[in-house]
């Protein structure tokens, strides 16, 4: 019989003799048992991210995040998708249906346990297997979304493992669904179940559970279109014993969100971009009482630098938070989940630092059921790039193929600088269909005033920054795609210069050929991204941020920017690692030096020019410097 279960908790769906109930089995001969884990079995996903803990997972392919969730349990979930562990669609994937991701357990000890005393288990000794589960694609505005939902022709199911039989049971399974449908009907962001383990067959040193995912291609009329689809995040994978079907909350307070940057708009930004009124008036949490009554917790962060020291902390104090279980709120002190920002960083202008910010929460009473999801940190890096980005796509946004139609997204720079390269990272669709040639522009910028009327005919201004005109235009470009979350740089044919104020970073595809670049929806930079459709610049409104990174080195100083002649000298290998070559035998040599210079004009190698010979460069770190010998110039890259 099945039973279901609403109050004013999660929903919860209890299945006795589900496996029965549900009936669907397979063989499976291939999987072989591992050294088995004793009850309880637990995993929140808070405390990692990636590849599942192995200790607790075999390898399906599904990928531990912190970006695909909306309002968990706690921080952190793993989401099934139709991705293979390197970000690619599967090979087998279609528009009708495929089995795509697996989560699955290592072997579980059901036969007995060990602590707090030796026991052979049974039926009587009540286990329950429960777990959290939601449809990617989150809610609200279509804009603001995460990712997309599964369909309904797409489905999950949960199956058990009957080792002597060597049988695989569904004891559990969920049809494609969207978030609104849940939440308007039960108005929770996750649904719970509960599952008994009644049938004798899965008392054994054996046990084991997976989910499947089962997932469609969206019947669009070109490949390129296709990438990324709906999925499932599950959460909170909870089986022990001395358990009943109220057993639906846990003496548990967690971070919900991740931590986020302190700087208004930017993850990452050089430290000479960077003034004080960057930084964030509020601090912004989520916190979650899973417990069924009211707990008392205390909330604090800190600011360290890269060598440790504490530079900065804050302390919330003691607050009570409420039963999320019971009244569906999460915690409302401010001074919790809302605080003043009284902080600002000062990192030293032309170095590398970074500052790692780190929250916690806990118990009042310390008595937190998983510890490690009352922790979060955030590294605030000041380096060489601009991100608006986090480093994770969500989803990606799309460049249509027009001879008309281009993307662009600003960057502002506080005094003059030089642009040597530019990270993208772009998704994989299905096949890599997408990843056709395309074009990468610098454009500088100009106020664009537009007058709008209301409803009442009161007129009214709009001043936007837009791209202006072209100062770089790249060759033919080719995406590449490596892996997941795996930014591929590109070199421009020479350093830029780039004066103060708003310069724009631009693509076009070739020809008829579609983009998709990586799109992290978790931060919002939508007020700098545009299109243009013919030969106007327009507001793109789309809540993200598109993983396109710009590197910088401060304006060479002493040295000729316009003669970065290739002509004339050679270098090879170019890019190099510890020793390069320098071929200047043609133009006179009797009396030149090697010179080598970074890019903010310090002169780091002078010696004597000896013809087709070996020059150390091992103490040079990655990066792009300047090779000058007797009146002629070279670039020369490192990259190790």
């Amino acid at each position: 019989m099945t039973a279901k279960i609403t109050n004013n908790n999660f929903i919860i769906i209890i299945s006795f003799m589900a496996c029965f109930v549900l009936g669907t089995t397979c063989s499976d001969s291939t999987v072989k048992c591992q050294n088995s884990i004793f009850l309880p079995f637990i995993d929140d996903f808070s405390s990692y991210e990636g590849q599942p803990n192995e200790s607790l997972w075999q390898n399906g392919n599904a990928l531990v995040n912190k970006g695909f969730q909306f309002l968990p349990p706690t921080i952190g979930v793993v989401t099934l998708d139709i991705l293979d562990k390197e970000g690619k669609i599967y090979n087998h994937a279609n528009i009708y249906g495929f089995s795509a991701d697996t989560l699955c357990s290592v072997s579980i000890r059901t036969d007995s346990i060990r602590e707090p005393v030796i026991k052979k288990l049974s039926a009587s000794d009540s286990i329950y297997f429960s777990f959290f589960i939601q449809p990617t694609g989150a809610m609200g505005n279509l804009w603001e979304r995460i990712g997309s939902a599964p369909s309904s022709k797409d489905s999950i199911i949960l199956q058990f493992y009957a080792s002597k039989q060597n049988t695989w049971t569904t004891v559990w399974s969920m049809k494609g669904t969207n978030l609104d449908s849940i939440y308007n009907k039960d108005s929770v962001y996750f649904l719970q179940y509960l599952i008994p383990v009644t049938d004798t067959a899965y008392f054994n040193n054996d046990f084991r559970f997976r989910f499947i995912n089962y997932g469609s291609l969206d019947n669009n009329p070109s490949y390129s279109y296709i990438s990324n689809k709906g999925g499932w995040n599950i959460d909170y994978v909870y089986m022990n014993i001395n358990r009943n079907f109220k057993d639906n909350t846990y003496r548990d307070i967690s971070f919900v969100n991740p931590a986020c940057s302190f700087i208004k708009n930017f993850t990452a930004l050089p430290a000479k971009h960077f003034k004080k009124e960057y930084m964030k008036d509020t601090i912004y949490n989520t916190i979650i009482n899973l417990h069924s009554s009211v707990l008392n917790s205390n909330y604090s962060y800190s600011v360290s630098d890269d060598k440790g020291n504490i530079i900065h902390s804050y302390s919330g104090g003691y607050e009570n938070i409420v039963s999320y279980p019971q009244t569906h709120m999460f915690q409302t002190q401010k001074n919790h989940v809302a605080h003043q920002l009284d902080f600002a960083f000062n990192p030293p202008d032309g170095m590398f630092s970074k500052y790692t910010i780190t929250h916690v929460v806990t118990e009042g009473v310390g008595q937190d059921n998983i510890r490690s999801n009352d922790t979060t940190q955030f590294v605030q890096k000041f380096e060489n790039y601009f991100s608006y980005d986090d480093g994770t796509a969500e989803s990606g946004i799309g460049i249509e193929p027009s001879n008309a139609s281009a993307f662009a997204i600003g960057f502002p720079l506080l005094s003059e600088d030089t642009l040597y390269c530019v990270d993208i990272y772009f998704n994989c669709s299905y096949q890599q269909s997408n990843l056709k040639p395309f074009y990468l522009y610098i454009y500088d910028s100009k106020e664009q005033i537009s007058v709008y009327k209301d409803g009442e005919g009161k007129e009214f201004t709009d001043t936007l920054i837009v791209p202006d005109e072209i100062i770089y235009e790249s060759v033919k470009l080719t995406p590449y795609y490596d892996s997941l979350n795996k930014f591929h740089r590109y070199y421009l044919d020479e350093p830029l210069i780039i004066p103060k104020g708003v310069f724009f970073i631009a693509m076009k595809p070739n020809g008829s050929s579609y983009m998709n670049i990586g799109f992290d929806q978790n931060n919002d930079a939508s007020a700098f991204m545009f299109e243009k459709k013919g030969k106007d610049w327009s507001n793109i409104f789309l809540k993200g941020a598109p993983m396109i990174r710009p590197y910088f080195g401060s304006s060479s100083v002493g040295i000729e920017h316009s003669v970065y002649n290739t002509d004339k000298l050679n270098i090879y290998p170019n890019p190099a690692k510890d020793v390069i070559v320098i071929d200047y035998t043609s133009y006179g040599t009797q009396n030149n030096e090697v010179r080598i210079f970074d890019i903010q004009g310090n002169l780091l190698i002078n010696q004597k020019y000896v013809p087709n010979s070996g020059l150390d460069i091992s103490t040079l770190k990655n990066g792009i410097y300047i090779l000058k010998v007797g009146s002629q110039t070279q670039k020369l890259i490192i990259a190790k």
